[in-house]
C-alpha cells in the first residue's frame, strides 16, 4: 500500500520514531503515565507532520533541479 508520494510505512517508522523520542525525553522529568502517554502521541504526530513536510521539501527541489 502506496500514499500518492511515498511509502506509508515509512511515514509510520517516523512517528513512531518521535513518539519514542518524546516518552524518553518525557521519562526524564515524570515517571506518570498520564504525562508519558499523551507525551508520546503529541510526539509521533509531530513526528508524522514533519516527515510529510520534509517530504514535500525534497520533492519540490528535485522538480525545480530537473527543470534545470
Amino acid at each position: 500500500m502506496t500514499e500518492k508520494s511515498g511509502s506509508v510505512e515509512f511515514s509510520t517508522w517516523v512517528a513512531l520514531a518521535f513518539g519514542a523520542i518524546a516518552i524518553a525525553v518525557g521519562a526524564v522529568y515524570t515517571s506518570s503515565l498520564w504525562v508519558l502517554i499523551p507525551v508520546g502521541l503529541v510526539g509521533g504526530y509531530v513526528g508524522y507532520r514533519v516527515e510529510k513536510i520534509g517530504r514535500r521539501y525534497v520533492e519540490r527541489e528535485l522538480a525545480r533541479r530537473r527543470q534545470r
